[in-house]
């Protein structure tokens, strides 16, 4: 079938000849598109990515039209199709919509919802886009880049680099500035149609306000999705961003590309850096993935680009490793010499908070009986309760299950005791006793939680907190792991790579290896608590070498068939055993199981998954996550 080459919104020479088109309803469970009749009035207005107005099963519903067809290549249709209502938008063009046909087979997933992703969040018109009629500025080349560090001249040079590639994977320092890396891709792109992807809204927020008082257009997505379809303007934003509505795109860059939050959590479970890539290569531009700990599937993505060994080691600041294999059990969570670290950094640098990271909510996540030894575990699941404090009667404590939400007072089930001795603490009590331990203003912060001295206008000395601390600030004295061990040894295959990009994170607010005022010490430094030591993990960061890892990671997971020499998808839910053995049939996939309702699907490559689960037409009670982050 034959389709049309029309824009959303682009008008037409096609009036008065029969048109017709197919509309993806905006309908949750419906996942195909319905043909239906043009009017001679809608003709000239209407294209591929239009949003319009259908009638369906007696209602009327909006849509997107991925086709447009006359008469001629309608023959196939033998019944009388009915009219659309009316164009209700401007949608994603014509290169968008197909790259969201490429999402939606990729990652076995409705259509709608990656259109949805794509389209406005408010009704646009073409008479109201603004009008691209700026003269672009000329850039310089560059080799006439007036580079005022090494740092920079290095990273343009890389960047020249980059761009000869048509997907490359910058591998940079982690104290290197973002923007510093926004400047080299803009001063090697032909225009200021660059999409800029980032990890975080706050970092869509700062970096595009630096780009405006360096007057560059910018255009912040999803919020100024006209501009970004009007053109000759950089367009950054989150995730959601890669489907920006841009007729002409000449450069995509990825900030931190090996971030979870690139990866929609939400089935169909689809990562932006894959589809930035693919972006890419369907509109013959670079694509440059930038990345302080780039992981072994990014660097499959594209040719690896990084600085020099000197330069690289500069970028990272010093790690010190507090060995825990000979400390007394007693002493608990905190090694003999903590309390020092903190009250030094306090001292030397009292503007920046010092930072604890304990990747546990709560004051108690492993309890036993201090009478007979039973540990605490929930009646309904097994699973290890957790202790939490009622925040409208702080004296009074409880036991929450943190797999069934199930509670109850905090006493053993076994003996009745009410004496229950903390076999793992979580960031609450640890909060406490640091206080104690340091005599230092001490402040929590978790993912869900603010600090608690912020009504109070009070600077902490020392925040601790979850992982979600290091998004929290933008600057720290000192970065303490508490308990490293849990990131080094959590049960996924990506365990590595995630502790690594936790210290590469840290690095970034402590800053580089420069020195104190009086040169002995290091202003801003990691400590991580161990009893793994020689881990390649603290390896690689102690030499300020990723690479490191990725070397003596590759060859084990080659070993144990796991990414990015095989590709993964998981099935959850009550239909994933019928879809399971089903997918079991097809060639070249093969499926693990996991439980009654949880299986692995693993294949040599991602087409041969992505065709499996098409054939296979999953129902409505399986969920489908291609590429998963947590197994």
């Amino acid at each position: 079938m034959a389709a049309a080459v029309l824009a959303a919104g682009e008008p037409s020479d096609l009036r008065g000849e029969n048109k017709y088109v197919a509309v993806v309803p905006d309908v949750s469970g419906i996942d195909r598109a319905f043909h239906y009749s043009v009017p001679d009035a809608l003709t000239r207005d209407i294209g591929i990515g239009s949003i319009v107005r259908v009638p369906l099963r007696g209602r009327k519903v909006r849509g997107w039209v991925t086709e447009v067809f006359d008469k001629a290549d309608a023959t196939h249709l033998d019944v009388e199709l009915r009219d659309i209502e009316r164009i209700v938008s401007l949608g994603p063009p014509e290169a968008v919509v197909e790259l969201c046909r490429y999402g939606s087979w990729r990652y076995a997933g409705p259509m709608r919802s990656f259109l949805l992703a794509a389209s406005p969040s408010r009704i646009e018109r073409s008479r109201f886009l603004p009008k691209d009629d700026a003269e672009q500025p000329d850039r310089p080349a560059v080799a006439d880049v007036a580079s005022t560090s090494a740092s920079e001249e290095a990273l343009h040079l890389a960047m020249a680099d980059a761009f000869s590639k048509s997907c490359s994977v910058l591998r940079v320092p982690p104290v290197l500035p973002r923007q510093a890396v926004i400047e080299a891709v803009l001063s090697c792109a032909r225009d200021d149609n660059v999409l800029i992807l980032v990890p975080e809204h706050h970092d869509a927020e700062v970096l595009s306000e630096r780009l405006e008082r360096a007057s560059y257009r910018v255009a912040r997505s999803p919020r100024d999705w006209g501009k970004a379809a009007a053109g000759g303007h950089v367009v950054i934003g989150t995730r959601n961003a890669v489907w920006s509505p841009m007729a002409k795109v000449s450069a995509i860059l990825v900030l931190d590309a090996h971030a979870e939050a690139y990866v929609s959590e939400r089935a169909p479970t689809w990562n932006a850096s894959v589809i930035a890539k693919e972006r890419a290569l369907r509109a013959h531009v670079p694509c440059v993935l930038v990345s302080p700990c780039p992981s072994l599937e990014l660097l499959a993505m594209g040719d690896l680009v990084c600085f020099s060994r000197a330069d690289e080691r500069s970028g990272w600041p010093k790690v010190e490793i507090l060995d825990r294999r000979k400390d007394d059990p007693r002493t608990g969570l905190y090694a003999e010499g903590l309390a020092s670290i903190l009250r030094d950094a306090v001292v030397r640098d009292p503007n920046r908070s010092a930072i604890c990271v304990l990747n546990r909510k709560g004051r108690a996540r492993l309890l036993a009986c201090g009478s007979c030894g039973e540990l605490a575990r929930c009646e309904h699941c097994g699973a290890a309760l957790a202790q939490v404090v009622r925040a409208s009667a702080p004296a009074q404590n409880e036991l929450v299950c943190p797999r069934c939400s199930a509670r109850r007072g905090a006493f053993c089930a076994s003996c009745a005791s009410l004496k229950l001795k903390t076999l793992r603490v979580g960031v609450t009590r640890a909060r406490e006793e640091l206080a104690a331990l340091t005599g230092l203003l001490v402040s929590e912060v978790t993912g869900t939680s603010a600090r608690q001295d912020d009504q109070w206008g009070i600077t902490p000395q020392v925040l601790v907190g979850t992982e979600a601390v290091l998004h929290r600030v933008q600057s720290a004295s000192v970065v303490v792991f508490l308990d490293f061990d849990q990131e080094l040894l959590a049960p996924r295959f990506r365990a590595g790579e995630e502790a690594l990009a936790l210290l590469a994170r840290a690095a970034r607010l402590v800053g580089t290896r420069r020195s104190g005022p009086h040169g002995d010490e290091p202003w801003g430094k990691i400590v991580v608590q161990t009893r793994l030591p020689d881990h390649d993990v603290l390896t690689a960061a102690r030499k300020g070498d990723p690479g490191f890892l990725n070397e003596h990671e590759a060859p084990a997971r080659n070993t144990l068939e796991l990414p990015p020499d095989f590709a993964l998808a998981l099935l959850s839910g009550d239909g994933a055993a019928a879809l399971a053995k089903e997918v079991a049939t097809r060639p070249g996939c093969e499926v693990l199981s996991l439980g009654t309702s949880r299986f692995v699907l693993r294949a040599k490559d991602h087409a041969s998954i992505a065709d499996a689960l098409r054939e296979c037409a999953p129902g409505d009670k399986v969920r489908i996550e291609v590429d998963p982050i947590r197994i």
